[in-house]
């Protein structure tokens, strides 16, 4: 679980900023987004007149399968976070701040122990970084269609060429050479 206690930094004016930096930080965003290793962060956080923004930049090895040979590689991301988020209860007081059943969705929020919990926020941020074909490497040969094996590697010439029942026929008059039977 990624998450930064801002109490503090809500009780300060609106612009100042707090540096954070998680350098060989092992975490799970789940079953979709698979890490090869540590993700590294390099975040500000800044209290706004609303709420505290996070922005900053996530790199993470994301472990991915090739849609042409199907082995697993690993492939290094870098993506930019760009979000607000906004207090569930006042620091000061302790009370609950309404919030509109419109914004229930749409909006992040601070939680009760004045957290930022930044795991969903990460989730989504590197999956979004999924190719639509992933490949491990650009030119990948991909698996031969009749045995399944790699096309880089070994021989692939398997027996003859498999002709169409339908057109049987026709190649027998090819192999008779001058088309009269």
């Amino acid at each position: 679980m990624i998450a930064f206690n801002v109490a503090g930094l809500l009780r300060e004016p609106s612009g100042v900023v707090r540096a954070v930096r998680l350098r060989d930080h092992y975490v799970s965003l789940g079953a979709d987004v698979e890490l090869a290793g540590p993700l590294d962060t390099d975040l500000r956080l800044q209290r706004t007149n609303r709420g505290i923004l996070v922005r900053g930049n996530v790199r993470a090895p994301l472990r991915r399968t090739c849609a042409r040979c199907t082995d697993a590689y690993v492939d290094d991301v870098s993506v930019e976070v760009d979000e607000e988020f906004l207090p569930s209860i006042d620091p000061d007081t302790g009370a609950p701040i309404a919030v509109d059943a419109d914004e229930v969705v749409t909006i992040l929020r601070i939680d009760e122990h004045h957290e930022v919990q930044l795991d969903t926020v990460f989730h989504d941020e590197l999956a979004l970084t999924e190719p639509m074909h992933p490949l491990c490497r650009p030119d990948c040969p991909g698996l031969c269609v009749e045995c399944g094996g790699r096309l880089d590697s070994g021989d692939h010439a398997h027996g003859g060429e498999e002709i169409d029942p339908r057109l049987a026929g026709l190649a027998a008059l090819l192999r008779n050479g001058d088309g009269d039977s």
